[in-house]
Formats: structure tokens, sequence, C-alpha cells
């Protein structure tokens, strides 16, 4: 990774910390009515660098963030009213709120420090307006902040992932062949981890993928693929493409422009998808209906931008599309032109030499 590319990143976690910072210190400011309640929540900060730093922790998301700190505030307020020695306090506090944390699954860090807020409070003794001010009025626009920030965050993986692959999205978000039992054994350990299952079976899958690519070394697309396949433009006639469907038994076929670029994939699916809602008993029916159509296209019915890999792109990288549903991925060149195709069989025999 460059220096502009590490301080890009950086900028990606300042500016919104930056923003959510004013807004707290705004609200804050303008807010506080009272003198009986700090003006800010110290502990606020830290929920900043979690919310923002390690945007895939559990501890960050909306309800540990909101649940955490208010459930803190409560019991700090509770026992404060309940008892007058402040060792006591603290530690009742800080046992208190860590247990209720768990058992409500809204385990948030900073949120033991709220709940010190009114036990060491200098000042008159808080009462629930605490929840209000300043516990609401810090935690809120965090909160909000949160919900846009890691919607941004998924938006521009999404759009990277699709740039880097044609628009990978089904591929990637399809969980990898374990994560029943990643769940499992994460329901098994006597341990908090601050990861998701999401995210942690989303490196399972790169490290497999990329563990496959050292095994195999520079093994590529071009490597596996199948070359001179048949291939029709998006000017012919739906007839013509059912009917080289049906006598060669292709799923799908490729559709070129005149520079031989590939700009769709054809298949039956694709085209029932458009056709009348009609019973169709048999194939032949099927024929004769697009005979009928002898006037449309195949442009009409296929299914534009298709996903492809390029020719050097590691045979590794066509597994997450072939076993999400996917039965050809096209092969291109530089110029995005068609050069071959590689199938569900070709990826099996990949597998199986991988094996030898």
């Amino acid at each position: 990774m460059s220096h502009f590319d590490r301080l890009l990143n950086l900028s990606y976690i300042a500016i919104p910390v930056l923003l959510t910072s004013a807004i707290i210190a705004v609200l804050a400011n303008y807010g506080h009515t009272t003198s009986a309640t700090p003006l800010l929540i110290a502990s606020i900060g830290a929920s900043v660098t979690i919310i923002f730093v390690i945007p895939s922790s559990p501890m960050g998301k909306t309800w540990p963030l909101i649940g955490g700190h208010f459930t803190a505030a409560l019991v700090g307020i509770g026992l404060s009213t309940a008892f007058d020695n402040v060792i006591v306090l603290i530690t009742l506090s800080i046992t208190s709120t860590i247990i209720i944390m768990i058992v409500l699954k809204c385990v948030h860090p900073p949120g033991v420090a709220t709940a010190l807020v009114p036990v060491l409070s200098n000042t008159s003794q808080p009462d629930l307006n605490f929840l209000l001010d300043p516990v609401l009025l810090n935690v809120l626009p965090l909160a909000l902040s949160g919900i846009t920030y890691r919607r941004w965050i998924t938006m521009r993986s999404s759009n990277t992932t699709e740039k880097s692959s044609m628009n990978s999205k089904s591929a990637h978000e399809k969980s990898s062949l374990y994560f029943d039992e990643l769940h499992e054994v994460l329901e098994t350990r006597n341990e908090w981890l601050d990861i998701d299952e999401k995210t942690l079976d989303e490196i399972f899958k790169q490290t497999h993928l990329l563990a496959l690519e050292h095994k195999s070394q520079k093994l590529t697309c071009k490597h596996v693929m199948t070359e001179n396949i048949l291939a029709l433009t998006e000017h012919d006639s739906v007839y013509e493409g059912l009917n080289t469907l049906q006598k060669n038994k292709f799923s799908a076929i490729p559709i070129i422009n005149s520079d031989k670029e590939i700009v769709g994939i054809f298949s039956l699916v694709d085209f029932l998808l458009y056709v009348e809602k009609r019973k169709i008993n048999s194939f032949v029916g099927l024929y004769l209906l697009a005979k009928k159509k002898t006037s449309k296209t195949i442009g009409q019915y296929m299914k534009r931008n298709p996903i492809s890999m390029h020719e050097d792109q590691h045979v590794a990288r066509l597994i997450p599309y072939l076993t999400s549903g996917f039965h050809h991925i096209p092969i291109t060149n530089d110029h995005n032109q068609l050069i071959g195709m590689v199938t569900q069989s070709d990826l099996i025999e990949f597998l199986y030499n991988l094996k030898q």
C-alpha cells in the first residue's frame, strides 16, 4: 500500500471523527441545561474510537452503543442513590454494569465508565435527567453517525469489489462452505471475540483463496479456460440463439459486439423471464414460441454486463462465482475481448488436479 493510500484511508477515519465530535460538542454545549450533570461523558471519546477505528467490532454496533451507555447510566444512578460508601459504589457499579451488559448482549466497554459518572460526581446527586443530559445528547448523534459510517463502508467495499471483478456482489456475499461450522465453534468458546461472524467468515474465505493461489502458484484463468468458444451478437435473433443452445446443449452463450468485446450472456432462463406468461409443457413449445418472435433480437433478452474475469487472474478467483450459482464465466483479455470460458467442469478438474 502506497503512502497516498495510507493517508487516504486515514482521512476516511479522521473526517467522520471530526464531524461527529463537532456535532456532539455543539449539542452538548447548547443542550446542556443543568449544573447537576457534566457537560460531556468522557467515555464518549472511547466510543468514538470503537465506532470509527474498528467499525466491524460487535461492540461498536448500535445496540451495544446505546444499550451499553444507558444501562450503565441507570446502574450508576441507582447505586449512587442506594449507597454512600465510595468503595462499595465503585465496586458494585463496575461489576453490575458488566454483568448486565453481558446478559442484555450490549457489551460496550466505554459504557462502564459512564456508570462511574454519577458515582464520582462532585456536584449534587444526578437524577434520571442524567439519561437525557448528557447521555442521550452524546450517544444519539454518535449512534446515527455510526450507522451512516458503516453503510458508507459497505457501499465503498461493494464498489471496490465491483471495479476489480465486474460486479462480484452475489459471489462475495455468499457464506463460505463452513459458515455453520464456524458459528458452532464460536458458540462453544467461552470468551468474547471482538469481531463479528460475517467479517471472520470473509477473512476465512480470502485466506482460503490465497492458500489456493500459493499452492497452485501461477495457474491463471487462461490455463484452464476453454478456447475457441461459440458466441453470438446482440443483433442475432432469439430464434437463432435458442436454436444454438439446443443444438449444442449449452445452458448459456456469450454475446459479443463487432470488436469481440463481451457485452452479455444469453440463456434459456433469461429468455423465460421476458416471454409471455403462458404454460409451456416442452422445449418444442418454447421453440415454436421463439420462432414466432423472429423479429426479436438477443439484445432484448440477454443479461448485460456479465461477470467476467481477466485471463491473467488466478483461477482460484473463479471459485466464489462457480460455487454461487454461476455455470459459465467469460474470460477476457486486456481489451475486454472474449477469448474463452471457464465452466464448473473446468473448476472441478482444477480442484482435482490440486489433490494430485
